[in-house]
């Protein structure tokens, strides 16, 4: 008796030929679109998935009717019918768009409703390729106590941190309702924000009390230089406005401001940028990898302290920044072009509205307290061996080539760490506390008073 035919009825082998191919178009997508390095987790799953794929096409092209064809053929089936269900789940959510993320959880609209606004990356979009805070905007809590405990900290450190409302005006910055003239503009990140302070304790309002005048604060955390020219160009004029402090945050702004450098000149090129509006998750498919990612990366509880402040014969437990301040001697090409390009579209951007122009530079507090902390074994090396370098004074070379007046916020954050203060968040959170504010609003107050 002659044996049947692999090639016999092919139609009824359609349906392995089809799912076989489906595996590998997924794998296809997981290296194009997630485009994960060679090595990676990821990046040998894309590989599994489409190398599964070509053996299913084969077996259910070769392999002879029987137990194992009929078994093939089964599952391919059903995968196909499961396939159909989800694409037609996929198309409607979209057309009709039903919010996924939504289903059965608080807050899924924007998890970002929970978090207190500084703690929220900009997403109102600007022209070209910058962000602001949506305004207006109020939040009222703990503000570091929310974030410990959205993050499973540990530590309790903030149990009893008092409860205040923030409000943010219709432009999303910290300023008060209907500020309609000013005579000074200080702009800048998280640290011109300070989103965890009542609005009398932010270093804006200490150097308006300090100098007298009317200041409005563009302060918005996960910003670099780029977007501070900016903000002062959309925001920064008024009638009696005569001067403009930035402030600039060595930790991160290097990156931050490479980041726009890079999106600007893409902008420019292409027509093309990034939108950060999260919307509703109309995507089934997207909502159960969410789902699926969330599970297998759970969030564990977890200590933030990873250093101890030596102050005399005490030892107060911190946490100490894992972002280092990049070293102008290790910086790339394009970090390079993109603080240049920053300070340079700062000074233009003043210029441009008769602005006299100061920098204040904010030293992260591994610099404030080198020398003055023990670290814990589970901080990177890189970080417990950190040293300073020349950052602050190629920013005041770049500073002075624009004529943008520099002035140094370490020496009176240093002098308050070795008189025994931490004027920083202790745990979880490194941004200062409302005593480093305070000394930080007095050196833009200096600034101020050094301008004409």
């Amino acid at each position: 008796m002659t044996a049947p035919s692999p090639f016999k009825g092919l139609l009824s082998r359609l349906p392995g030929l089809l799912t076989g191919p489906g595996f590998i178009a997924i794998g296809a997508y997981i290296l194009v679109k997630m485009a994960p390095p060679p090595g990676a987790v990821t990046y040998k799953i894309a590989f599994a998935v489409a190398g599964f794929g070509l053996l299913w096409s084969a077996l259910s092209l070769l392999l002879p009717v029987g137990r194992w064809w009929n078994l093939l053929r089964w599952c391919s089936m059903n995968l196909l019918v499961l396939s159909s269900l989800v694409a037609v789940i996929e198309v409607t959510g979209r057309l009709a768009k039903i919010n996924f993320a939504a289903l059965g959880k608080k807050n899924a609209a924007d998890p970002r409703q929970a978090y207190p606004i500084w703690a929220r990356e900009p997403d109102q979009a600007l022209p070209e390729v910058f962000f602001q805070h949506r305004g207006p905007a109020h939040w009222t809590g703990q503000p570091i106590r929310a974030l410990e405990l959205l993050r499973m900290g540990t530590d309790n450190a903030y149990v009893n941190e008092p409860q205040i409302t923030v409000e943010y005006d219709a432009d999303g910055f910290r300023n008060p309702p209907g500020l309609k003239d000013w005579n000074a503009v200080v702009v800048g990140d998280s640290y011109t924000e300070l989103g965890y302070l009542p609005f009398d304790q932010i270093a804006s309002s200490v150097a308006a009390r300090d100098t007298g005048l009317q200041i409005k604060n563009l302060g918005v955390c996960s910003t670099g230089l780029l977007t501070y020219a900016r903000y002062l160009r959309h925001f920064g004029a008024a009638p009696s406005c005569k001067r403009v402090v930035y402030v600039m945050f060595e930790g991160n702004d290097v990156q931050d401001t490479t980041g726009e450098y890079e999106a600007l000149q893409r902008f420019e090129l292409t027509g093309e940028r990034a939108y950060k509006d999260l919307g509703p998750q109309t995507s089934f498919v997207k909502a159960v990898a969410d789902i699926i990612h969330s599970q297998a990366k759970p969030t564990r509880p977890q200590s933030f302290q990873n250093a101890w402040f030596k102050a005399g014969d005490q030892e107060l437990p911190v946490t100490v920044s894992n972002e280092l301040p990049v070293n102008p001697q290790d910086m790339t090409t394009e970090q390079v072009a993109a603080m240049k390009a920053g300070i340079t579209a700062m000074a233009a951007e003043a210029r441009a509205l008769h602005l006299e122009a100061s920098l204040v530079y904010v030293p992260f507090n591994n610099r404030v307290y080198h020398g003055m902390l023990r670290f814990d074994n589970k901080l990177p090396q890189d970080v417990r061996d950190w040293q300073p370098h020349g950052l602050a004074g190629w920013i005041a070379d770049l500073c002075k080539q624009e004529n943008i007046a520099f002035l140094d916020a370490y020496p009176p954050l240093r002098a308050a760490a070795e008189q025994g203060h931490y004027v920083h968040n202790r745990i979880l959170d490194c941004h200062v506390n409302a005593e480093g504010a305070r000394i930080i609003g007095k050196v833009i107050a200096s600034a101020l008073k050094k301008q004409p």
